[in-house]
């Protein structure tokens, strides 16, 4: 079947070739990646004779996030190994940089790359210039023709945190036998939660080959914002001290409208109520402009620097990396991706800095960690639009409930710890 899939995949990548050039002159997302997904112009050092390489991939921005932990952790413990860091999306691979960039004394990265094409010359060239001793797959992004290759040069692929929702498992069963293609040759599947674990088995990865290691979210560091620079980003977006912020994070299309409406519901309550929404697509903020009933208003995007944002009523992160620390100013938090059947969005980030957390019910994707929030009372589930006005309104009005469900937010944040050591604990079979 492999040999199936490589031919397939390098068919198409021929029919595609003549286009490609169409591709990088007029998308600059393609623009920014295509030659080192292809495997040119990776600006990944060549391996060095006698040293050690661990090659860890994340997704996109979330997964970096989380791989973050993963990595101090593997330098502290070796040393001498170089870590090379790759990612799949632009917004991914720039988030990398902005967190570990391997010009910075304190890196813990050799290098940061792109994730090459599943075409086996692209991931050839990629895997020969990288060389590693160690692979580790973060939650996901798990292509075919990638593991054959780690598969035939002897290297492990140990899939890190790794979570199966509902939604996946089915549409992995929904191919039969062609699911093996993803899962017959990983070395070690470290799984979130033991539904996950029963989820690969039920996919055919032995039992053998897997163990619930936990959540490595709950491992990464908490910001530290002083109070100075907490002022600093409250006049930054155009804020007064005295205001509550409520922050909409990681929200997708269909769920705005309905964050504004309760936020407009809740200014009854609270007048001096700020909305500081933070779309996954940041580059939707211009069109939400005219799509959300937003008229009396002040409205402002965070990087307009045309646009002055003083009085501004709602915010519009309209750039990645802000978010976590917009948590921190927070009044109240909401998750998006969970109004609307996108599985949901890591909960950790208000929590961490002790927010009470609003989430709705389409969070597949976390199920376990929802579970905790609700049985510890630091999150709030809300079934829809006038559940989400009911309970801000409520934790506005009752500022000691709000205080306390931030608290226990935080209680589980802390609690929760440790994944980081099973994984490494588990990975030295392979390193040692």
């Amino acid at each position: 079947m492999i040999f199936f899939y490589h031919i397939i995949t390098l068919g198409l990548f021929f029919l595609c070739l003549p286009f490609l050039p169409i591709v990088w002159m007029f998308s600059a997302k393609r623009r920014a990646n295509l030659l080192q997904r292809l495997g040119l112009f990776t600006r990944i050092p060549k391996k060095e004779a006698n040293t050690h390489r661990i090659w860890v991939h994340a997704l996109s921005v979330g997964e970096v996030n989380s791989s973050l932990p993963l990595v101090t952790a593997f330098k502290k413990k070796y040393p001498t190994h170089h870590i090379i860091f790759t990612a799949s999306t632009k917004t991914g691979f720039e988030r990398a940089l902005a967190l570990m960039h391997p010009g910075r004394a304190d890196s813990p990265v050799t290098a940061v790359g792109y994730f090459p094409f599943d075409i086996w010359f692209a991931v050839m060239r990629v895997a020969s210039r990288i060389s590693p001793d160690l692979v580790c797959l973060v939650e996901t992004d798990l292509w075919p023709g990638f593991l054959s290759v780690m598969h035939q040069c002897k290297i492990p692929v140990v899939l890190v945190n790794a979570r199966l929702s509902p939604r996946s498992l089915k549409g992995y069963q929904c191919i039969g036998p062609l699911s093996k293609l993803f899962f017959s040759t990983l070395s070690c599947v470290l799984a979130q939660t033991r539904q996950d674990a029963l989820g690969f088995e039920q996919l055919g990865v032995s039992g053998k080959r897997i163990q619930v290691t936990g959540n490595i979210k709950f491992d990464q560091p908490c910001p530290i914002l002083s109070r100075e620079e907490v002022s600093t980003l409250v006049r930054n977006l155009g804020f007064h001290t005295g205001d509550r912020i409520m922050v909409a994070g990681s929200t997708h299309p269909g769920e705005e409208p309905m964050v504004v409406r309760a936020f407009i519901q809740a200014r009854r309550t609270a007048p001096e109520l700020k909305l500081v929404i933070a779309p996954r697509d940041p580059g939707r903020c211009t069109a939400l402009f005219r799509e959300l009933p937003i008229a009396g208003f002040r409205v402002a995007c965070y990087l307009d620097p045309l646009e002055s944002k003083q009085g501004a009523d709602i915010i519009f992160l309209n750039t990645i990396g802000i978010l976590a620390n917009a948590y921190a100013l927070c009044t109240v938090a909401f998750v998006g991706g969970s109004l609307v059947a996108q599985g949901g969005h890591n909960l950790l980030e208000p929590a961490m800095f002790g927010k009470p957390v609003l989430f709705g019910p389409h969070m597949t994707d976390f199920r376990e960690m929802t579970q905790l929030f609700i049985q510890g009372k630091g999150g709030i589930l809300v079934e829809d639009e006038k559940a989400l006005a009911g309970e801000l309104e409520q934790l506005l009005r009752n500022p000691d409930h709000c205080r306390h469900t931030g608290h226990n937010a935080r209680q589980i944040f802390n609690g929760n710890a440790g994944a980081i050591d099973a994984c490494l604990s588990r990975m030295e079979a392979f390193l040692d």
